[in-house]
């Protein structure tokens, strides 16, 4: 076999080479479903603060599985976390596709919480323990970038069916052929994932002294962990609550208010994808080169001014326009954050600061969708793009005062 093939074959056979394979093949359904999440749910019965309250019930739901997934993936180790957790997220989308009224998506949404809070932190943690501080960028930008490949086409095509056959047939059959897709990615996972951490304690077998060990390394890692990132988390969670408030409603406003079809909405969101597979990797590969800092502060102004550029769309250019200008400033930014997020979490707490961390995202996440959800339903459509930019200008104003670039760098 040929030298390059051979590098080829390795690095689809590594651990992130899986990972980007499964979760691509993962992307082809879920780029079907939730691009037009929010219209399913509306049109299964449900209202505007329904959605935000189908978020929030799943960030209560998944407190404790991510504390104990955290917990587990540091004591049992990774993979098995990862491949076991991720069958029973294919299952469930089988809950979506048979879902009677919008009621029955709280179950669904409650139980795709479970599964993914006690999976999540084994993923995340996989991931960084596959990367090396000089490729976690990048390493990042390629866990976002593609996975789009695979479902390029996916929002375009189910918009074009929406329009000819109506929302919730479509979509049915949109999550019977996620569940396929999603079980066959499982079990790549299962084959082919690599075990990255080597030395798991175990658990312990009685629950009492289960629940304390997990208790007494949460406090370790809450002791252990640096001053910085706790900074950097906080004013992550300003930026967290600033997109839940408007994102579950981009969709329902572009439609209702605009006029924007269905197959247009797909349309942009598949040029979207293509614009962050074209400009994250190098953007990244820099940030890993020239640091971190240089590429996530100017992007944090381009946010607010994005997002008001959406809420004043009188047509499908306008609302066009608005998101490539939103994807834009996140390839530019969103792999340098994250890649600071695992700078500064040492490699022995990455499991449960990530449990940590997704906790507080899930909440933060949730109360954000209920607020947008109140707002967009008694107030104004209009004035949950408005409050979002607001919060993103306050975010971006703490990052420039607080955030620093890493001194060291953790492996």
């Amino acid at each position: 076999m040929p030298e390059a093939h051979a590098g080829r074959w390795k690095f689809i056979r590594s651990n992130i080479g899986v990972l980007l394979l499964s979760s691509g093949l993962w992307n082809i359904g879920a780029s079907m479903t939730f691009p037009f999440y929010a219209l399913y749910v509306l049109e299964l019965g449900g209202r505007y603060i329904d959605i935000g309250l189908i978020f929030a019930l799943g960030a209560v739901i998944r407190i404790v599985p991510s504390l104990f997934g955290g917990y587990l993936a540091d004591a049992l180790g990774r993979k098995k976390m990862l491949y076991s957790l991720s069958f029973l997220l294919a299952m469930n989308q089988l809950f979506f596709a048979y879902a009677p009224d919008y009621r029955y998506i709280y179950v669904a949404f409650a139980l795709d919480s479970l599964f993914a809070g006690l999976r999540d932190p084994a993923f995340l943690s996989i991931m960084a323990d596959s990367t090396t501080p000089d490729n976690r960028a990048l390493s990042m930008a390629l866990r976002r970038v593609v996975p789009s490949l695979f479902g390029l086409l996916s929002p375009y095509a189910i918009g074009l069916f929406i329009d000819a056959r109506g929302i919730l047939p479509v979509m049915r059959l949109a999550y019977i052929f996620t569940f396929v897709i999603a079980t066959l990615a499982s079990f790549l996972r299962y084959r082919y994932i690599e075990e990255t951490l080597e030395n798991g304690k175990g658990v312990e077998k009685d629950p009492r002294n289960a629940a304390r060990e997990i208790l007494s390394d949460f406090v370790a890692t809450f002791r252990d962990l640096p001053i910085q990132l706790w900074t950097f988390l906080l004013i992550d969670f300003v930026f967290t609550f600033a997109w839940a408030v408007a994102e579950p409603y981009f969709v329902t406003y572009a439609k209702e208010e605009v006029g924007v079809l269905a197959s247009q909405w797909g349309a942009a969101t598949m040029m979207v994808m293509i614009a962050r597979i074209v400009l994250m990797p190098p953007l990244a590969r820099a940030s890993d080169k020239h640091g971190r800092m240089k590429f996530i502060l100017p992007t944090m102004f381009l946010w607010p001014v994005s997002f008001v550029l959406f809420a004043v769309a009188r047509g499908y250019p306008g609302i066009l326009v608005a998101r490539l200008l939103i994807t834009v400033a996140s390839c530019i930014g969103d792999p340098a954050w994250e890649a600071v997020f695992y700078d500064y979490s040492p490699k022995e707490h990455r499991g449960r600061f990530s449990a940590i961390a997704s906790v507080s995202w899930s909440l933060i996440w949730g109360a954000g969708t209920v607020v947008g959800g109140a707002i967009y339903q008694g107030y104004s459509k209009a004035f949950v793009f408005y409050l979002s930019a607001g919060l993103l200008v306050v975010g971006a104003l703490l990052a420039v005062l607080k955030v620093r670039e890493p001194e060291k760098r953790e492996e």
